[in-house]
């Protein structure tokens, strides 16, 4: 039985990469696709997502979101590469209608209209933080929210705060205490996946444009990524991880703790404060990803991208 969900994003290669393998895994029932600026701004990412979507040949509902965060001044990743994969407008690839709804409105929508729903987030939680304050009792439809967001060491954006976090804070804080269950896939779990070049070979071989779009992404991801000073680190996967694990909980190492965001530090604005040693009087609120099994995440995305082959 496939595990319905909706997917919000900031597309972005990684997300695009995910929304191929959320169309092509079997045990998955993509509803919808919703949009955010964090990578790029709104209309760009939304523009990737419908490209993704149009090289995986589906048509379910995509539409654009919130431009701007909730309270804090807009920050973004911005273009990376100006060679490949989706950081620059590529009016050259197909990409399918934009649903006219707002992002917020087609989550609430589709929640709605399906009751048990999962919804996986890949980037900044405006749209999601927002639904929830729009309609509270999206909450009581949804049966999990599965966040690729924060970090229990080092930050990756700053030296405190995880980069989907860190765009939004004061949303992550809204949705790591709403009242539906939450799992957190951290930094640390989905960098332990990598794209590496046999990851890119594997794919390679598969016909069709699905699996073209997918070497092109996983090609710039490779090209874009930087180590920090203390030494090389693999080129992780991130954003699909998110929606494989949504289709596959077994691939994953879970604990229970408290998780919170800082919303006051001058240094630490955006850090999540995982609490793995169990010292917070606070309850537990969220489940976190310890880590995942990487060669199944690796085989699982091949096998999605495989299922898109024509």
């Amino acid at each position: 039985m496939s595990t319905p969900i909706v997917y919000d994003c900031d597309p972005g290669n990684d997300d695009a990469l995910a929304i191929l393998a959320a169309v092509g895994h079997p045990g998955l029932d993509l509803l919808a696709v919703t949009t955010v600026a964090g990578h790029l701004v709104a209309e760009h990412t939304a523009r990737n997502a419908a490209i993704a979507l149009a090289a995986a040949g589906s048509a379910v509902p995509v539409s654009s979101g919130s431009a701007l965060p909730l309270v804090r001044d807009q920050v973004l990743a911005g273009i990376l590469d100006l060679e490949q994969g989706l950081d620059r407008v590529r009016e050259d690839l197909p990409a399918v209608a934009l649903d006219p709804r707002h992002a917020v409105d087609l989550i609430i929508d589709t929640v709605r209209a399906r009751p048990g729903a999962v919804l996986v987030t890949t980037g900044p939680l405006t749209n999601v933080a927002t639904a929830l304050r729009k309609h509270p009792a999206v909450a009581d439809d949804l049966a999990r929210i599965i966040t690729l967001s924060g970090a229990w060491g080092l930050g990756g954006k700053t030296a405190a705060a995880e980069f989907n976090v860190w765009c939004d804070p004061e949303a992550a804080a809204i949705v790591y205490a709403a009242p539906v269950p939450v799992t957190v896939l951290p930094t640390e779990a989905s960098g332990g996946v990598p794209v590496d070049e046999d990851l890119v070979a594997r794919v390679a071989q598969l016909p069709g444009p699905a699996a073209a779009l997918a070497v092109e992404l996983m090609r710039s991801l490779r090209g874009t990524h930087r180590s920090n000073v203390l030494g090389p680190t693999p080129v992780p996967l991130n954003d699909p991880c998110a929606v494989l694990y949504a289709a596959d909980p077994g691939l994953g190492e879970l604990v229970r703790v408290r998780a919170d965001v800082e919303l006051a530090g001058r240094h630490t604005y955006g850090r999540t404060v995982i609490d793995l040693g169990g010292r917070s009087p606070e309850p537990p609120n969220v489940e976190v990803v310890l880590r995942l099994d990487a060669a199944a995440v690796q085989d699982a995305l091949v096998d999605s991208l495989r299922r898109l082959a024509p």
